[in-house]
């Protein structure tokens, strides 16, 4: 019983108008879902954190702010990280220019 969160109460952690804050800390008495929620949290700042910051060294972009919000707020990170990359005029993420190594 205690191991799988009600799908209604799941629902309401995406419903603009409830309480979704209020409904996400109701889930954290489910084991699983905690489990899952930090697997799916500590995926998300270790591999994209690292992308953006090697993508910062690799092409020469300021990344301090983009990973510390990759860890802190997750996806909006990440689109700072885009939003420098156009700024600086580096272009997208993985959208540069092969090198001729000839």
């Amino acid at each position: 019983k205690d191991g799988t969160a009600p799908i209604a109460e799941f629902n309401d952690v995406f419903d603009p108008s409830g309480n979704p804050q209020l409904a996400m800390v109701n889930m954290m008495r489910y084991p699983n879902f905690v489990s899952e929620e930090w697997s799916h949290v500590l995926t998300w700042d270790l591999f994209v954190g690292r992308m953006v910051w090697l993508d910062g060294i690799k092409r020469g972009i300021f990344t301090g702010h983009s990973v510390l919000f990759c860890n802190l707020i997750g996806p909006p990170g990440y689109l700072i990280h885009c939003a420098t990359c156009l700024l600086t005029g580096k272009g997208l993420v993985g959208n540069e220019v092969p090198e001729d190594d000839e």
